[in-house]
């Protein structure tokens, strides 16, 4: 399934964003590659040591890795990249489905830019004559300094702030394919154990977004709409076969409680299932 990102809306409310917090945000899909961010250019301190190919590189690892376990957690995941700058990260979530994820970048969670800088020049000094001492002092004092609790607060915001996306379908799956997939395999299995569980496992959704799925699709809810399937099938088997014994039908398309087949077929066609083979037979 594809995941789908409204980005001139999400680029509107990642503006404002910025000009309320000066923290950037930057929004990843689930493949982990970068849809978009405000500002557009990282800060100066992560240009300049993305300059060099190599600690490009591991920065790369760095996102890819943290943005995987943060898909494991259903809160946001506040880490230390590898150049030793503070960021969060909030999976986009779609029920159980993590369809995408919001960065904040750039931060630092030191007492200081002394201490900061001290952190940094730890980690660059392994990349030898890389990099310019004095250039690395004077960009780091460009970034912000935040304390725990700060982060904290912020790492919340975050979260409401990908659940205001997925509320608003600014991020969500494209689900035409989904949805005929899910049609065909309850056409199909329709003897078979048709609960949310096992639709779940078998597409790979959370419960929610299946029930928001199946609402959208049918206009009603996934078990009503199997429940008239599997009528629907009764109804074609007896249109079938006049004759067969409408004891064999109930467990044919679904039902294991033969008197609760009658009770739902009659509630959708206003007379049991033997008054209607009756009614076929003239």
């Amino acid at each position: 399934m594809e995941s789908y990102f409204n980005k001139e809306e999400l680029l509107n409310v990642i503006h404002d964003f910025y000009i309320l917090t000066k923290i950037r945000i930057t929004i990843f899909d689930a493949e982990y590659n970068e849809i978009l961010s405000y500002p557009d250019r990282k800060a100066e301190i992560c240009e300049y040591l993305r300059g060099n190919k190599d600690f490009d590189h591991q920065c790369y690892l760095c996102d890819r890795a943290h943005m995987v376990q943060a898909s494991k957690m259903s809160e946001p995941y506040i880490y230390t990249c590898h150049a030793g700058i503070t960021e969060i990260i909030s999976p986009l979530l779609l029920g159980e489905k993590v369809i995408g994820f919001l960065f904040f970048s750039h931060i630092f969670n030191y007492a200081s830019h002394e201490e900061a800088l001290k952190e940094i020049l730890s980690r660059t000094n392994l990349y030898l004559n890389a990099y310019d001492t004095k250039v690395e002092a004077e960009l780091v004092k460009k970034v912000p300094l935040f304390d725990s609790e700060y982060l904290k607060a912020a790492a919340r915001l975050l979260q409401e702030t990908a659940s205001y996306f997925i509320s608003n379908r600014m991020a969500y799956l494209k689900y035409e394919d989904l949805s005929s997939k899910i049609d065909k395999y309850i056409k199909e299995h329709l003897s078979e154990d048709l609960s949310s569980k096992v639709l779940c496992d078998e597409f790979g959704v959370g419960k929610t977004y299946l029930y928001q799925l199946t609402n959208e699709l049918y206009g009603e809810g996934l078990a009503e709409h199997i429940r008239k399937l599997r009528v629907h099938k009764a109804m074609d088997m007896i249109r079938e076969n006049k004759n067969i014994k409408i004891s064999a039908i109930a467990s044919d398309v679904g039902f294991d409680d033969y008197s609760y087949f009658i009770v739902i077929f009659k509630k959708e066609t206003g007379m049991t299932p033997k008054k209607f083979q009756t009614s076929l037979r003239g």
